[in-house]
């Protein structure tokens, strides 16, 4: 389609503040579900999880962000597709970790991003259960609560922590070898949600995140804060894509480690 002329004026700062905006606004809509007895749970047609918290999150954030750039394109793991004329999309996940927000655990993320010519160039998350909201725009780096990020330095697996969603996850999708490897030889381990566990490397407090099967609305916000944070981010076979259904992210020094190990053990991609 052709882009109108408005998105050039529109900076990746401007651009990842409305993000942050949104995820906030989003982030707080599910949170006033977060705990409740009265909430039903739906299973989708994927097997997963969908409460009315998800859909009403997915509602505030799409009408803030639409009402601002009516011409953008969406992508919202609820409410779907819909072609823009600008040349932006944005990417949204209302709720990444509904399961841990079904069952009370406050590790559950609001996760929003904008793409532009196939490259995420602004993102947030927001951790609402503990009141963290973590952004990016591309060339401008990562921040925690408006405050700038980095990933710590560890290059040798012995040294890293290693978060996880499950070893099951890591078994239905050919990597169960992987995964106890990198269990059995990582200095610390820790199952968490997905996309905080993202944030984690982000911030320097963890090292490694292997997704063996993922959307894009999962990974496309946090991709971008990690590697603004001097991380990396890839898929299985280390292609720099948010559209391979899994991902690995490190603090950057262990990725080619990571890769090497997911290739030695056979796991076909």
């Amino acid at each position: 389609p052709q882009h109108d002329l408005h998105m050039e004026s529109v900076s990746y700062i401007e651009l990842r503040d409305l993000a942050r905006t949104a995820a906030i606004c989003g982030g707080q809509e599910a949170l006033s579900y977060f705990r409740r007895d009265d909430v039903a749970v739906e299973i989708k047609d994927d097997e997963s999880p969908v409460t009315i918290a998800d859909r009403n999150a997915e509602q505030a954030i799409r009408k803030l962000i639409l009402d601002r750039y009516p011409n953008d394109g969406w992508l919202g793991e609820e409410t779907g597709t819909a072609e823009g004329s600008s040349g932006r999309t944005w990417i949204c996940d209302p709720i990444d970790g509904t399961k841990n927000f079904i069952n009370g655990i406050p590790l559950w993320t609001t996760l929003v991003a904008c793409e532009i010519d196939n490259q995420i160039v602004a993102s947030a998350v927001s951790v609402p259960g503990i009141g963290d909201v973590y952004d990016a725009a591309l060339g401008h780096g990562a921040r925690r609560n408006e405050e700038a990020i980095q990933v710590r330095q560890r290059a040798g697996l012995d040294e890293c922590l290693l978060c996880f969603e499950s070893r099951d996850w890591f078994a239905k999708n050919g990597l169960a070898d992987v995964f106890d490897y990198m269990r059995d030889n990582t200095y610390l381990q820790r199952g968490l949600c997905d996309a905080y566990a993202h944030m984690l490397i982000a911030s320097g407090c963890a090292d490694i995140m292997v997704e063996p099967s993922l959307s894009i609305w999962d990974i496309a916000a946090p991709s971008l804060i990690v590697t603004e944070a001097g991380g990396r981010f890839s898929d299985l076979s280390g292609e720099p894509s948010i559209r391979s259904n899994n991902a690995v992210c490190t603090n950057g020094a262990v990725h080619d480690v990571v890769l090497e190990l997911i290739r030695s053990k056979g796991v076909t991609i």
